[in-house]
């Protein structure tokens, strides 16, 4: 079976942060999005993988995989849908069983029971159970079989959302091929399942049960970072002087933390600097960062950002690369704001 992760879009809702990188390849709890899409397909015994990317994003999303083992990138020449991305990928997957997996979801289960789930059916769909199932593309199941997919209906007939994970044996290309573009003219996966089914074909619904997260916005990506904290071992491999300590922290080889409270879970990147400064709960700062005098909790720190002696405690945050915040002059604030940020006061 060949992996497949679809991650040619930006990400524009989020936006400003997706403005010089594609969201596939932001860090949650520090590893970047893509490269925790691939070690699911690992974990799921899946190791031939093609990632499909545009030309944009394709420099990014190699550095974000750098030590994942060989991959393949496949150029969408155009943003035309996630079915002609798949269909951009046939060359690679050669008529073999392939796991779809769209880049920027992330999960806590293994996606092994959908690759299990392949033989003796024509495809898979992962489902999960949502509390907003109008938001989603919407999976009608009945003893685990898929019997209609509805694109965010206004009276959803279930609460069994599609997660963005699907397996499919080489006919469904066929199908794939023959689909007509959208109302939003672009050729859209999902939309080649339901015609599996007006054939006759047979679709394994497999649903999970454990943490997901399309990613899709800066409320979720804080979430998934939240979520992923939590799952880390206490390690302090960086130096730490006059700090306190609680909950499960994380501090990374070459950072530096004086006379701080840290109450976990708290990452710390390699070679980033934290000074009596209060992190936590559920913060991750990203490597080279510097950190003075704040106090910081439920946010997203990435690399090279610094936070010095801000005016007000930072919560719910997600500050990019290169940001800078800090205490603002005699003569009142003064803002550098890119396209499309956010700034409460």
């Amino acid at each position: 079976m060949k992996g497949l992760i679809l991650a040619a879009g930006r990400g524009s809702r989020l936006l400003p942060i997706s403005a010089t990188r594609p969201k596939h390849a932001l860090p949650i709890a520090g590893v970047p999005i893509i490269r925790r899409a691939v070690r699911a397909l690992h974990e799921a015994g899946i190791h031939d993988i093609g990632i499909v990317t545009s030309r944009s994003s394709e420099t990014d999303l190699r550095d974000a995989t750098q030590g994942s083992g060989h991959l393949t990138f496949i150029l969408q020449p155009e943003a035309l849908g996630t079915g002609d991305a798949v269909l951009c990928a046939r060359d690679f997957l050669e008529e073999q069983p392939t796991l779809l997996y769209l880049g920027d979801n992330l999960f806590e289960n293994s996606l092994r029971p959908v690759a299990l789930g392949l033989p003796g059916t024509d495809a898979v769909i992962g489902v999960k159970q949502v509390t907003n199932p109008q938001a989603y593309g919407v999976a009608v199941v009945d003893k685990g079989q898929l019997r209609r997919l509805v694109e965010k209906p206004r009276q959803p007939e279930s609460n069994l959302a599609a997660c963005g994970v699907f397996a499919f044996q080489p006919q469904l290309m066929d199908h794939l091929a023959e689909l007509a573009p959208s109302e939003r003219g672009e050729i859209e996966f999902p939309q080649a399942l339901t015609s599996v089914l007006a054939a006759g074909g047979r679709v394994r619904a497999v649903e999970f049960k454990g943490f997901w997260s399309d990613a899709g916005a800066p409320a979720d990506l804080l979430t998934a970072n939240a979520h992923f904290l939590s799952r880390l071992p206490s390690r302090v491999d960086g130096r730490v002087q006059g700090t306190t300590v609680s909950g499960t922290v994380v501090i990374e080889a070459g950072a530096v933390v004086e006379d701080c409270t840290l109450r976990g879970p708290v990452w710390i990147g390699p070679h980033a600097t934290v000074r009596g400064s209060t992190l936590g709960p559920h913060v991750s700062v990203g490597p080279h960062a510097r950190i003075s005098g704040a106090t910081v909790s439920a946010s997203l720190i990435d690399e090279f950002a610094h936070i010095l002696h801000p005016s007000r405690p930072l919560r719910n945050a997600v500050v990019g690369r290169h940001a800078v915040i800090s205490a603002p002059s005699d003569a009142g604030l003064q803002l550098v704001i890119g396209d499309r940020s956010v700034v409460r006061l």
